[in-house]
C-alpha cells in the first residue's frame, strides 16, 4: 500500500520534473534552431528524446511511485506543449548553468547510483549547454554573448562561470573540453569527474556533436539506452 504524497510533495517534484526537462532540452533547442519549448515538443527529433529522458531518467528518481507520477508527466508534457504563452528558450537560457546543477544533476546521482552508468539523454543536456557556452565571447562592455541565427544575442550567467567559458572554445578536442567543464570546482561547487563514467561520456558526446551533429547525437544518445 502506498501513501498519498502531501501536496507540498507533488509540487516540488513536479517543479523537479519540469525544471530537469528544460535543463535537458534549453541548449539543444537552441542548436536546433528552435525558438520556443512549444517549438522543441513538435520537432520530431527532440520530443522522443525528451520522451526517453523523462520515462527511462528522470521519474525512475524522482522518489515517487507511478500512481503519483504519471498524471504529472502528461500534466507538465501538457503545459509545455499546449501552454498559450510560449515560452522562449532565449530566456530559459539564462542562469541555465544554475539551473541544470540545481535540477538535473541530483536526478543524475541518483541515476548513477541505482544503473551504476550515467543517463545518457540528461548528459547530453550538459553536452549542449557545454558546446553553447564554450562558444561564449566578452564584449567591450563586459557583457558575454553567442552567436544564434547569425545574431548576437546576451547570455546571462554568473560572471565567473561566463569567464570560464570564454577561455575556451566549442571546437577543442572533446576530451579537454570535458576535463575543463567537469573539473571546475567554481561552476559546480565539486569536481564533477569523480562522477563514474560522466567525463568520458560528455567527451563522447561533445565528439558526437561536433562530428555528426545535433539530431544525429540526440537519436543515438535515448536509441543506445533503449537498446
Amino acid at each position: 500500500m502506498h501513501i498519498q504524497p502531501d501536496q507540498e510533495t507533488l509540487r516540488l517534484t513536479r517543479a523537479r520534473m519540469q525544471g530537469c526537462l528544460y535543463s535537458t532540452i534549453v541548449s539543444a533547442g537552441l542548436m536546433a534552431g528552435l525558438d520556443t519549448v512549444r517549438d522543441c515538443m513538435k520537432d520530431e527529433d527532440i520530443r522522443p528524446f525528451l520522451g526517453h529522458a523523462l520515462l527511462h531518467e528522470i521519474m525512475p528518481n524522482l522518489g515517487l511511485n507511478r500512481d503519483s507520477l504519471d498524471p504529472m508527466a502528461m500534466a507538465v508534457c501538457a503545459d509545455m506543449e499546449n501552454s498559450p504563452v510560449a515560452q522562449p528558450l532565449a530566456l530559459l537560457l539564462n542562469n541555465a548553468v544554475r539551473a541544470w546543477k540545481e535540477q538535473a544533476l541530483p536526478i543524475l546521482f541518483k541515476y548513477q547510483e541505482r544503473e551504476e552508468a550515467v543517463p545518457p539523454c540528461l548528459c547530453v543536456g550538459l553536452s549542449c549547454l557545454i558546446m553553447l557556452f564554450s562558444g561564449a565571447k566578452r564584449e567591450e562592455d563586459g557583457r558575454y554573448t553567442y552567436i544564434r541565427k547569425e545574431k548576437s544575442c546576451i547570455l546571462s550567467e554568473e560572471e565567473e562561470i561566463l569567464a570560464s567559458f570564454a577561455r575556451l572554445s566549442c571546437d577543442m578536442p572533446p576530451e579537454m573540453l570535458s576535463y575543463a567543464v567537469l573539473s571546475d570546482r567554481a561552476m559546480w561547487e565539486e569536481d564533477l569527474r569523480e562522477i563514474p563514467g560522466l567525463e568520458d561520456k560528455i567527451a563522447d558526446q561533445l565528439r558526437d556533436l561536433q562530428l555528426i551533429g545535433l539530431r544525429a547525437a540526440l537519436a543515438k544518445a535515448w536509441k543506445d539506452e533503449a537498446e
